[in-house]
């Protein structure tokens, strides 16, 4: 469920000729699909974050240095998700259901 419920406009391709041009609709993913959205974009960045400045400041002892560490240490990992972008949207499938309040 989206926590702002606010009303989206998205483009769908629909092959299917089940839904029309403007129709309103329902769009859901499985639970465990957004939950690891969630983990790619939010956790898994934090813990590099904070490891790579824990580490770089245990090491060379410069807290600067170490903030730039772990800022960078993002541009690697979001490459990666770009790479894996594909594999990743095949991933995650979201559906549509009529909502029956359609603009018919």
């Amino acid at each position: 469920m989206s926590s702002d419920k606010k009303e989206k406009i998205i483009e769908v391709y629909d092959n299917s000729g089940r839904f029309g041009i403007n129709e309103a609709v329902v769009v859901s993913v499985q639970s465990s699909m957004g939950h690891f959205a969630v983990i790619l974009a939010f956790i898994i960045p934090l813990v590099l974050v904070v490891v790579t400045i824990y580490t770089g400041v245990k090491i060379s002892g410069n807290e600067g240095i170490s903030g730039l560490a772990g800022l960078s240490i993002l541009v690697p990992y979001y490459f990666v998700l770009y790479i894996f972008r594909d594999k990743l949207k095949r991933n995650f499938v979201f559906t549509l259901s009529k909502t029956g309040t359609g603009n018919d």
